[in-house]
């Protein structure tokens, strides 16, 4: 596994934008816990409740950041910073249980296209591929759950992970080692943003008839 950063090999992916998108993810984690208290909330509803949000957290946030995009606004979502494509899902990056965790739908296979022939890389995402190198072509973010079996609590992680044509995880990013803080309070500075304006698309979304749920 490499332990270069995302921006070594897609410079679209520097530290700060991940970190921003990353502590979005984790906050919608946060809030649907305590919000979803009933006695009749089950894994099934937190976890449908929780992947609703993030997608629509994140689609709005294309109205805040000039450098993040909508490809697919289905829930099949594909996203992109600044043509670059990614997507997110709620599983395990070593094991994912989940096809369509590390599946490509056809409007995420068109950015990866569009966005590869802009950069003039063909499909390697990466130096030139040498021994201790590899190509990686697709990128994603895993928001890992980890389930109390005392309590019932609840304990996150998002990491955001490179994966090759194989599916094998080559690079993998984590907020933990990114973020002092899990979530940034009200007070804290905020990275400068745009003023509101419609969300940007670059491909029409796929069919609704399509959708997949992540959940």
């Amino acid at each position: 596994m490499s332990y270069k950063s995302p921006a070594s090999y897609v410079s679209n992916f520097t530290d700060e934008r991940l970190t921003i998108l990353a502590k979005a993810l984790l906050q919608q984690c946060f809030e649907t816990d305590d919000d979803l208290q009933s006695d009749f909330d089950s894994g099934y509803s937190v976890g449908c409740t929780r992947f609703d949000r993030q997608k629509n957290r994140l689609k709005n946030m294309a109205l805040e950041y000039d450098w993040l995009n909508i490809t697919d606004g289905s829930n099949r979502l594909v996203m992109n910073i600044d043509g670059a494509p990614f997507r997110f899902t709620r599983d395990d990056y070593l094991a994912p249980k989940k096809l369509t965790s590390t599946a490509v739908s056809d409007s995420e296979a068109i950015q990866l296209e569009k966005f590869a022939q802009s950069q003039q890389l063909g499909f390697d995402w990466g130096d030139e591929k040498n021994d201790n190198d590899c190509n990686i072509t697709k990128w994603r973010f895993f928001v890992d759950v980890t389930e109390s079996v005392e309590d019932s609590t609840r304990d996150y992680e998002i990491f955001f992970v490179g994966f090759d044509e194989l599916d094998t995880p080559r690079c993998v990013w984590s907020l933990s080692e990114h973020a002092s803080s899990g979530i940034a309070g009200t007070g804290d500075n905020k990275p400068e943003k745009v003023p509101t304006k419609p969300a940007k698309t670059t491909l029409p979304s796929a069919a609704e008839s399509r959708k997949l749920s992540d959940e």
